[in-house]
């Protein structure tokens, strides 16, 4: 049987487009994730690197949040800076005051102090009431690359204090670094971060949340889902 030659070179030349067209389509998402990884964390490195940080990112020594539950005010978030001798002083507080049960509160109040030289974190002691149940976490650095925990149940722990930090969110490189101690518990974990937008970032592992930060570098807000059915987030409303 005789087949139309016009026939022949339509089909292969619509094959030809059609695997340029998925080729381009490779290309293009490849580009847009190597964009995304090299702008990962393009923050103001001169700043957070230097002895002026974090004054320099936190032009007004503070940062303020409120928080929502299911669209609604619950709470509030405070980040403050002070200068001290040889380094600052990060000081951190926050209350959650939210109905369950339809008659009966939640009350959290969380208190954090921390003190940081060279860009090190030297020591930090946190206190927690979660509804009447009250306990707190330490963390010390024992030597010049060593840290301490003691967690919510008096266990404590050693680790390496190279590439990790706690989660208290004010400091950028909580999405740079792939460890992380919860400052709820004391409890060291492994976390994967994954870029959503130029502002926002995805923190996965055993606690998930969105984290955003602006493009200095500055937290600018929080969600998460405390269970299937709540969302809780942070609205910034002095990030400056």
């Amino acid at each position: 049987m005789l087949i139309n030659s016009n026939i022949l070179n339509l089909s292969y030349n619509r094959s030809v487009m059609q695997e340029y067209t998925i080729n381009m389509k490779i290309l293009i998402y490849i580009l847009f994730l190597f964009s995304l990884s090299i702008n990962a964390y393009a923050f103001d490195e001169d700043c957070i690197n230097s002895k002026q940080f974090p004054f320099c990112l936190y032009k007004d020594s503070k940062i303020d949040f409120i928080i929502l539950r299911d669209e609604k005010e619950v709470g509030w978030h405070k980040v403050a800076f002070e200068k001290t001798n040889d380094g600052f002083k990060v000081e951190t507080t926050a209350y959650i005051k939210a109905r369950y049960l339809l008659f009966l509160d939640y009350v959290f109040e969380y208190s954090s102090i921390s003190n940081w030289v060279n860009n090190q974190l030297i020591n930090q002691e946190v206190l927690i009431d979660d509804d009447g149940n009250k306990y707190n976490i330490n963390i010390t650095n024992i030597s010049d690359d060593l840290l301490e925990i003691t967690d919510e149940d008096k266990n404590t722990v050693t680790i390496s204090n190279k590439n990790i930090i706690p989660s208290d969110h004010w400091h950028p490189f909580e999405v740079k670094y792939n460890n992380m101690i919860n400052t709820l518990n004391g409890e060291v974990l492994s976390t994967k971060i994954s870029k959503v937008d130029n502002n926002t970032w995805f923190v996965d592992g055993k606690v998930k949340y969105y984290i955003n930060y602006d493009d200095d570098g500055r937290w600018t807000g929080l969600k998460f889902n405390p269970d299937e059915d709540t969302v809780i987030e942070y609205v910034c409303i002095s990030c400056n």
